[in-house]
């Protein structure tokens, strides 16, 4: 899924001021709040940047329990309340806005409301229904590690229980992603649903993200938000299934030159991974599993690894048992071309393709990328 994270904005240069002049008379972006249990907290007001947190204002509560914001020069985009690390709200501000802000001061975060924002009044609502949306998740993991702790069970009782609840589990994943599909097409040309399509998987859900991308892109063409989210759109869609998987020629353990299209008329798991990077580590013997299983079927594996160490790499391709002779890498680490190349900020990654080089499944994990094996190959 693509976060806000990776969203580039402009970084606020503009300075905010206190005003104690009538919010109806005020130019510009005007933050009006009013919160119990205040007692003179700091408050401050900050911009989300893909660099990190902006700090754009600093004003105290005052004894009545108010603050007031002023601003002539602020750009929409995403900003927070913060009273400490973990106490905050945080809202989508444009700015002609007038806005007004309550909560409790002890507990913004969980208490906040929000009024003269349209888009803060949208991803409040998205906030309300996730969070309702996890707990319910949360309470069936709970019930399951609590049956795991008290009752003696032996792994067929454990299959079966764990069985039982991917159903109920699933429905909820489901019954969330249908929501934010639904809450993203209402609304295609609000900030609002960036927070929301940053929850779905761009896989599974790639004509949302186009549908959010020509919507916005056409109302806000010069915001850096969106600008970034449209060129992120654009990569996913590149590598789409159906689409040709890009190119990657790298040296192997011998330090020769081998090109993932040598392997045309083999299905093929171009794998990314490192020998430093524990979730790949632990994933690798469901890889082992599945190569050994299929290979006699067509089924090769194509291994990039992010190493900076020759000697760890091949360390870990003999103590993990990568019996495949395709591993490969430039030692760049996440500067390598391979990462902008397949669009991904994390690993274990995987993109499964077809015999002709078209992708067919993008990041795989435990038992789907059998299943999936199961499919194309039987």
């Amino acid at each position: 899924m693509m976060n806000l994270k990776t969203l580039s904005a402009i970084i606020a240069t503009a300075s905010l001021v206190a005003c104690s002049s009538s919010t109806e008379n005020e130019n510009g972006f005007v933050l009006s709040g009013k919160f119990s249990n205040a007692n003179g907290q700091t408050v401050i007001l900050e911009q989300m940047t893909p660099q990190g947190l902006v700090g754009i204002d600093t004003v105290v509560i005052d004894e009545n329990g108010e603050l007031k914001i002023h601003s002539t020069a602020l750009e929409k985009g995403f900003y927070r309340l913060k009273i400490s690390d973990k106490n905050f709200a945080t809202f989508i501000f444009d700015a002609d806005e007038k806005v007004t802000v309550g909560g409790n001061a002890e507990d913004l975060g969980n208490t906040y409301t929000v009024d003269g924002s349209v888009d803060s009044k949208l991803f409040w609502e998205i906030n309300q229904a996730s969070m309702s949306n996890y707990k319910k998740r949360d309470s069936l993991q709970k019930v399951f590690q609590a049956f795991i702790n008290v009752i003696k069970m032996d792994s067929v009782r454990i299959d079966s229980m764990s069985n039982a609840l991917e159903k109920p589990y699933m429905d909820l994943v489901n019954e969330h992603n249908q929501y934010l599909k639904n809450f993203v097409e209402k609304n295609p040309s609000s900030f609002a649903s960036l927070a929301a399509i940053q929850q779905l998987p761009a896989e599974e859900f790639i004509e949302t993200y186009i549908k959010l991308d020509d919507g916005l892109f056409s109302k806000y063409p010069n915001s850096t938000y969106i600008k970034t989210f449209h060129e992120a759109v654009q990569n996913q869609k590149k590598l789409g299934v159906g689409t040709l998987a890009p190119e990657i020629t790298m040296n192997n353990t011998d330090e020769k030159p081998i090109s993932l299209s040598s392997l045309k008329g083999k299905v093929v798991l171009v794998d990314f991974w490192a020998s430093w990077c524990g979730p790949c580590r632990a994933e690798n013997p469901t890889v082992v599993k599945a190569y050994n299983k299929f290979k006699a079927k067509g089924f090769e594996i194509f291994s990039v690894s992010l190493d900076k160490d020759m000697d760890k790499w091949k360390e870990a391709i003999k103590k993990d048992n990568l019996v495949w002779t395709n591993h490969v890498c430039d030692f760049k680490f996440w500067d390598s071309p391979v990462v902008s190349l397949y669009n991904f900020n994390a690993i274990p990654y995987n993109v499964l393709i077809d015999k002709e080089g078209n992708i067919l499944a993008k990041n795989l994990r435990g038992e789907d990328l059998e299943k999936k094996l199961q499919e194309v190959l039987n």
